[in-house]
This record gives structure tokens, C-alpha cells and sequence, in this order.
């Protein structure tokens, strides 16, 4: 008996112990498992928001930085647009308010994060200065990443093959790129930044140290004949200059150019880039995985006439189908190539009075009256027309920049809490 009254007393007391192990009052935040927590982080909206987490407290900032959280994160959400890089042709330079050496970029934060935007972490006034003759234009953008040219011209004032340099505005870093000696005298007609070779673990695939830039020129085979070719650059130890070969058996590289004058830029998709030509429908085309040039052929009624090449330019969007904008008549219209058949249809139409496409891109197309320099706006989503935007000041191209991927996060060490560590 006294035997059985132990027992039952030692019972109680391992009862009372477990139930002391269990919080009194309602539980918080902090006692959510870590694999339940990371699933409430993954959801969080963007990388703005992400890089407040992990301000948050040590315990989220661990999470946020763990390598498999961000590559997980960045498999479920998009990079997000800090705003645009836009050109300023030189007639509207001088109506903006001076910016140190770099008054032909101006950057316009996103409506969507322009409150939680310092627009002084993207000056570019860190970059080499130019010579008096001359100044850094900017070429194009990916990811985090700047491309500029600094213009070199030959005699009839035609651009030849460009010094080049890449930056990233937030972190204060560039790298000059010197052109290839091989090169020296070949014409030029655009530059671009492509992706590095290799995505790392956190899902980025793009940074200081991979990247690719590749530069299309113009090349005189004979008998007044020319091809394109592709001269493509790569960062790393291993990386420099390497030339496109000409196609084998072609005396002309297999895509014959038009006079160097008649080639104009047209915009980008995903995997390619356009320019038009003088003949009609005749597209030229350079596929991004494989840095080959092709022609493609535009019907008449997407691509237009000789003389309506200011009214057309190529988009993409996030479906990955090519699509044209192009001015008819009075109206603006956005056509789009169905996947699989290559069949054109009309996707929307603007009625707008006669204007000419200054720049456009999947999000809005930026046009001015013809006769007149005044500038407005269309937004393809909403399809309304405005001219108050601050981008409407800008008369050129406009450059989407990414924030850095992945965030560079200042945590404390969980032994000391005076010393810091960085995690990228």
C-alpha cells in the first residue's frame, strides 16, 4: 500500500513538471517552430519588405539569411524594380536641375516603393570622369547592373566599337572594359548586359563578379557586302573578350545587313533583341542563349512601311511572347505573336492622336505628338494615357533597375553581440 502511494506521487510530480513546461497565457511569435515561421517569411511580398524582416530580431535575421531560405524565396517571387534608369536626349537635358557628372541619366523610383526610396543611394557620380569631348551613356541594365559606352566615332561620325564600363549603383562598384584591339575599327550598333554563366545557391545569377556584355558589330565581308557578329565579354578570372564565328560556308556570315545608317534598335523580350532594316518586314534578330543573328519576317500591318519605323517597337512581357506596339493612325496598338502558331493578333487598342514611339517596354510606352517635344504616357495595363508622370520629362530610353540579389543583411554573432558579420 505505502508502495502504490509512492508511485502515485511520483506520477504527480512528473505531471505537474510537464505542465510547468508549457507558457502561461496566450503564446506570441516567438514560439512558432522555425520550419512554421520560415513558411510566414516566404510570403512576404517582396525584397524591400524581405530586408525589413530581417531587421526585425536576431532569430528572423538568421532565417532570412539561411542560403536555402533565399533561394526558396527567390524561386516563389520576382526581383523587384526599384525604379528606372531613364536617358535624356541632349534637347531636355537642360531642363533638369544639375546632377553632378551624369546629367543625361535621371532615376525615377517606382510608384510602388518611392517612399522607402533614398534616391541619393543611386547617384552615379562615382564613375570615372570623361574627357571634355566626351561622357559615359548609358547602354543598358540587368538585374542590379549599369552598362555605359563612352562614344568613339570615326570620320563620318559613325560609332565604332566603344570603351564599356559596368556598375552597381547601391555598392559604389564599376569595372572598366577596355576594347579589344582586334576590334578597333569595326562599326558598332548596340551593346547589352546578359546574365553570367552560372546561377549560385541563393538564386542569383547576375552580380559584379557574373556577368556578360555583348556588343553587335558590323563587319564588311566584300563586294560591299556585311554581317553582324557578336562580340561577347565575361567577367572572372577566366573571363575577356571572344568573337561569334561567321557561319561556315557563308561569305556574308548568312544574314546579309543593310547600309549601317538603315539599322535601328527596336527593343528587346526575354531572349532576344531586334533591330529594323530598310526592307519591309525584315526584321533583324539576336537570340541571347545562342548569340546567333537571324532575320525575321514581320507581317506589313504589324511591323508597317519604310517610313512608319518611328511608330513600331518590340516588348515582351511576363508570359514570354513577343509583342509590337506600333502607332495607326489615331490609334496605338498592341499586337502579340500567339505561342506555337506564330499567328499575329491584336491584343489592345488606344485611340490617341498622331505621335511617334519614343520608348516603350512591358509596362508603359512613352510617345509625343508629332510636330511637338511635349511627352506623355501609356500605361498597358490600365491602357490610360497621362502626362504629369515624372518619367515624361525624360525623351529617351528608360533602363529597369533590380535591387541586388541576394540582400546584403548586417547580423549580430550570437556569442558577442559587439562584433558583426556580413551575409550576403
Amino acid at each position: 500500500m505505502a508502495g502504490r502511494r509512492r508511485r502515485q506521487r511520483s506520477k504527480n510530480k512528473h505531471k505537474t513538471a510537464s505542465r510547468s513546461d508549457i507558457p502561461s497565457g496566450p503564446t506570441t511569435v516567438h514560439q512558432v517552430p522555425d520550419h512554421l515561421l520560415e513558411l510566414v517569411l516566404l510570403r512576404v511580398g517582396s525584397s524591400v519588405a524581405l530586408v525589413r524582416v530581417a531587421f526585425t530580431c536576431k532569430r528572423w535575421r538568421r532565417l532570412v539569411a539561411d542560403t536555402a531560405f533565399l533561394a526558396r524565396f527567390r524561386s516563389l517571387h520576382a526581383a523587384h524594380v526599384a525604379g528606372h534608369y531613364h536617358v535624356v536626349d541632349r534637347p531636355y537635358r537642360e531642363k533638369l536641375p544639375p546632377d553632378g557628372n551624369n546629367q543625361n541619366q535621371v532615376f525615377v523610383p517606382d510608384p510602388s516603393a518611392a517612399d522607402a526610396i533614398d534616391r541619393c543611394h543611386f547617384s552615379l557620380d562615382f564613375l570615372p570622369e570623361c574627357d571634355g569631348s566626351s561622357s559615359w551613356e548609358l547602354a543598358d541594365s540587368r538585374g542590379s547592373l549599369l552598362l555605359f559606352y563612352r562614344a568613339r566615332t570615326n570620320w563620318t561620325g559613325r560609332l565604332r566599337f566603344p570603351d564599356l564600363v559596368v556598375c552597381e549603383p547601391l555598392s559604389r562598384r564599376y569595372q572598366g572594359i577596355a576594347y579589344p584591339p582586334a576590334m578597333r575599327l569595326h562599326l558598332c550598333f548596340g551593346a547589352f548586359l546578359l546574365d553570367g554563366g552560372a546561377v549560385d545557391e541563393t538564386g542569383g545569377c547576375i552580380g559584379m563578379s557574373n556577368f556578360r556584355v555583348i556588343v553587335a558589330v558590323y563587319e564588311y565581308v566584300a563586294h560591299a557586302r556585311a554581317a553582324p557578329r557578336a562580340c561577347v565579354f565575361s567577367s572572372g578570372a577566366d573571363g575577356g573578350w571572344s568573337l561569334r564565328q561567321r557561319a561556315a560556308g557563308s561569305g556574308s556570315g548568312g544574314v546579309p545587313l543593310s547600309w549601317f545608317g538603315l539599322i535601328n534598335f527596336v527593343g528587346r523580350t526575354r531572349w532576344s533583341l531586334y533591330w529594323t532594316m530598310e526592307r519591309d518586314g525584315a526584321v533583324l534578330s539576336l537570340d541571347e542563349s545562342t548569340l546567333e543573328f537571324s532575320l525575321a519576317m514581320f507581317p506589313d500591318a504589324v511591323v508597317g512601311w519604310r517610313d512608319e519605323l518611328s511608330t513600331f517597337w518590340v516588348i515582351g512581357g511576363e508570359d514570354g511572347a513577343v509583342r509590337v506596339v506600333r502607332m495607326i493612325n489615331r490609334g496605338l496598338t498592341v499586337f502579340a505573336q500567339l505561342q506555337g502558331g506564330g499567328e499575329w493578333v491584336t491584343e489592345k487598342v488606344v485611340r490617341l492622336r498622331p505621335a511617334d514611339i519614343v520608348a516603350a517596354n512591358e509596362r508603359y510606352v512613352l510617345l509625343t505628338p508629332r510636330g511637338q517635344t511635349c511627352l506623355f504616357s501609356v500605361e498597358l495595363d490600365t491602357l490610360q494615357a497621362e502626362s504629369t508622370h515624372e518619367r515624361n520629362r525624360c525623351a529617351g530610353a528608360a533602363y529597369p533597375y533590380e535591387l541586388p540579389w541576394p540582400p546584403v543583411l548586417q547580423a549580430c554573432c550570437a556569442a558577442d553581440d559587439t562584433r558583426r558579420r556580413r551575409y550576403r
